[in-house]
């Protein structure tokens, strides 16, 4: 499954000066996204990336979105019923566990591979980042505050454990109370790769729908932390003198927006963050022929001598649809006239069974009516979001764009179909996974994680819904 790893690594301040660590010492960043999980191996000696692995989030079995899990987690006990039926957040807090766990073992043994010989991997250190909703099913924390406004998490983590205690569900005295792991989930703390005691950092999050991956996000795309001396001389080894605004932005199932606006010698500088429930197109779910970013999923699109043509991941045959070939699509229907600006197909209809319109890319994959409403959604949501914070600046920020959708998806595109408002396309860094780079360079820094602590202080979370015309705002945009 090519889910994206990879991430421009921000400047870790501390020099390797006689280190005491053996090349056998590991470490490991995790990044627990809604759709998707990927687990970072590095050798603590060198700082060297050696092997990642990446799977599909197996919670999406209780819901493709962060909501859907959330209701799952706060649904009252089945009764009646003489089946053995696991707790709302015992399922969730386990399915993390077990999976992780088996990530684990697979990820050490391929880095074992790559240890000078003689040398066993010893994992000595992880640092675990997502958003504020997975951790809290990871740490077994309460999410009954956060399906209803005012939207208020059980804690917004900034803390030091153990991998004993997240996966026992002991990381707080407030933990939720757990059901007794089955028998197959013993075998497999019996058998962990991780040994109990190992330490574990969780970044801080910024709100209920802010959480520690966008927190690491602006680590690796250089936040500085607002009000820092412009003096070089006073300057921590976090902070720099940045004059020109920066926006990040992680698009996915929840997409989560950051604007850092500079300091000025009228005011300090500040940060403001927001999200959108863009829902889980972008990751090629809810999609007719929809999946993810493997082999065989169309990924680009383009319009030949009066014929759709289409490419595939693997240059294998076309099985279906993924988010950055959903958007490609979107733009070639759009400028080729097979849709109009409302997103309705006007050429080359094709009907359903159900006697809806279609429009036919392969023989094997189409594009229904509903596909294109469902994406436009998608993309009105985080338009509007970024429309938001473009207000609260005066000039076009240095866009940078998080998450294995942003790096594969065309900018050019994006901005045919108003996913990203046009003046962003020049100023953009596509970053890759941010979120995982910036929880990789909190294993090596103690200054980095001050300077998480500290961007996550000065961060102001506004909701978007509550602000006022946004509803104007997000329906104005639906259409291209």
């Amino acid at each position: 499954m090519q889910i994206v790893t990879e991430g421009e690594m921000p400047k870790i301040p501390e020099q390797i000066e006689n280190s005491n660590a053996s090349p056998a010492e590991l470490g490991i960043a995790v990044d627990i996204g809604t759709t998707t999980i990927a687990v970072s191996v590095w050798s603590l000696l060198k700082r060297k990336h050696l092997v990642s692995v990446a799977e599909k989030n197996a919670q999406v079995r209780y819901g493709y979105d962060i909501i859907r899990r959330i209701s799952f987690a706060v649904r009252p006990p089945l009764t009646g019923s003489s089946a053995v039926v696991e707790s709302g957040p015992s399922a969730l807090h386990y399915c993390l566990i077990s999976q992780l766990e088996k990530m684990f073992t697979k990820a050490i043994i391929e880095a074992s591979a790559k240890l000078p010989r003689g040398y066993q991997p010893k994992i000595s250190s992880m640092v675990i980042t997502g958003n504020t909703t997975m951790l809290s099913f990871l740490c077994s924390t309460s999410v009954n505050k956060m399906a209803a406004a005012p939207f208020t998490p059980a804690t917004l983590f900034d803390i030091n454990t153990t991998w004993n205690q997240i996966r026992t569900g002991t990381v707080f005295d407030f933990c939720v109370e757990l059901d007794n792991p089955t028998p197959e989930l013993l075998q497999i703390f019996n058998s962990s790769s991780i040994p109990a005691e190992t330490p574990v950092y969780i970044p801080p999050c910024i709100g209920a729908f802010i959480g520690a991956d966008s927190v690491c996000a602006m680590i690796a795309a250089g936040f500085p932390v607002p009000g820092a001396k412009n003096s070089p001389s006073t300057l921590r080894p976090w902070e720099s003198k940045v004059t020109a605004p920066l926006l990040v932005a992680d698009i996915g199932t929840n997409s989560e927006l950051c604007l850092y606006i500079p300091d000025t010698p009228e005011q300090p500088g500040k940060i403001i963050c927001t999200s959108a429930a863009s829902g889980p197109a972008f990751e090629g779910a809810n999609i007719s022929c929809g999946m993810p970013s493997i082999e065989g999923a169309i990924d680009k699109m383009s319009y030949q001598g009066d014929k759709l043509v289409c490419h595939t991941i693997g240059d294998k045959n076309p099985v279906g649809l993924c988010g950055s070939g959903l958007i490609s699509a979107a733009a070639v229907l759009l400028e080729n006239k097979f849709i109009d600006k409302n997103g309705i197909i006007i050429r080359e209809k094709s009907k359903l069974g159900d006697g809806s319109s279609c429009i036919e890319l392969t023989p094997a994959v189409y594009i229904s009516q509903q596909d294109i409403r469902n994406m436009q959604l998608a993309k009105s949501a985080v338009r509007t979001g970024l429309e938001y914070l473009l207000e609260h600046t005066s000039e076009t920020p240095v866009f940078c764009i998080a998450g294995g959708f942003g790096a594969k998806i065309s900018l050019r595109e994006a901005c045919v179909i108003g996913l990203l408002p046009s003046q962003l396309e020049k100023r953009t860094v596509q970053l890759g996974n941010a979120a995982l780079s910036g929880a990789s360079a909190l294993l090596f820094s103690n200054v980095l994680r001050e300077k998480a602590a500290a961007l996550a202080k000065k961060s102001v979370q506004v909701n978007l819904a509550a602000v006022p015309g946004f509803q104007q705002k997000f329906l104005k945009g639906i259409d291209f």
